[in-house]
């Protein structure tokens, strides 16, 4: 448990309404783009707010809008696979909350920067080039291994998406089964993460109260994404996110 992390807490009026933006952002982002919160959220908000209350406001916002990802490929996901990832994607989550609960306050800031700034370079690397898949697809040991490093990576910057789509492409699995796992194994990670930071001190009744209120800015904010996610520009759009987040995580590593 880390105690300063408590003492932080901002006033609930700076709360919630930080609370309010990230939750506009996380139900826009969930209905136009599918992915990309936390790697966007996670560093930009630490700007503003310290990094313990950021990891924590930005979880229960993450499950509040599960049901929308969940509901798009109810069933469509690949049972096997699940079974393979989700343990070991489970044990990352423990791993990360276990790094959380023993880095000094000043330290959280630059490991939050740290990873999501790697994760943010290898989706812009991603962007431009598709990656080579291999032949054969990869053995079950790699998708063990990719789940724990996406459990790890969740737990402590939101990032890990990034791990696990690279494993799932190279299974050469169809389109919908890819997001439909993805999804699947990302709303068990997220309930277990709420769980995490509760245990380490970081998610406590007023940051759990004021994502309660933010419910009906996380309905707008998929409302949003659904009205006009269609016509943007993806590939600006994904650009735009990947810088916001870059230059996020390089004035966390910088303070």
């Amino acid at each position: 448990m880390i105690p300063d992390a408590i003492d932080s807490e901002p006033g609930f009026a700076l709360l919630l309404g930080a609370t309010i933006v990230a939750a506009l952002v996380v139900g826009f982002l969930r209905t136009a783009l599918g992915g990309g919160i936390g790697l966007v959220l996670t560093p930009t908000l630490s700007l503003v707010l310290p990094p313990a209350v950021v990891l924590a406001l930005i979880a229960p916002l993450m499950n509040f809008s599960d049901p929308i990802a969940v509901r798009y490929y109810w069933r469509q996901w690949d049972g096997a696979l699940l079974r393979l990832l989700l343990p070991s994607s489970v044990l990352g989550v423990v791993a990360g909350g276990w790094l959380l609960s023993a880095l000094p306050q000043a330290w959280l800031a630059r490991t939050v920067g740290a990873v999501a700034l790697l994760f943010a370079i290898v989706q812009l690397v991603l962007t431009f080039r598709r990656p080579t898949l291999p032949r054969p697809p990869p053995p079950p040991l790699v998708g063990v291994a990719a789940g724990w490093v996406m459990g790890v990576a969740s737990m402590v910057a939101h990032s890990g998406g990034v791990v696990l789509n690279l494993y799932l492409l190279a299974l050469r699995l169809p389109t919908t089964t890819i997001l439909a796992t993805n999804n699947a194994l990302i709303v068990f990670t997220n309930a277990v993460k709420l769980v995490g930071y509760w245990r380490v001190g970081f998610l406590t009744g007023p940051i759990l109260l004021a994502a309660v209120l933010a419910i009906p800015a996380l309905a707008a904010g998929a409302w949003l994404g659904i009205r006009v996610g269609r016509r943007l520009p993806r590939r600006a759009f994904e650009l735009t996110l990947i810088g916001i987040a870059v230059v996020g995580a390089v004035r966390l590593l910088l303070r």
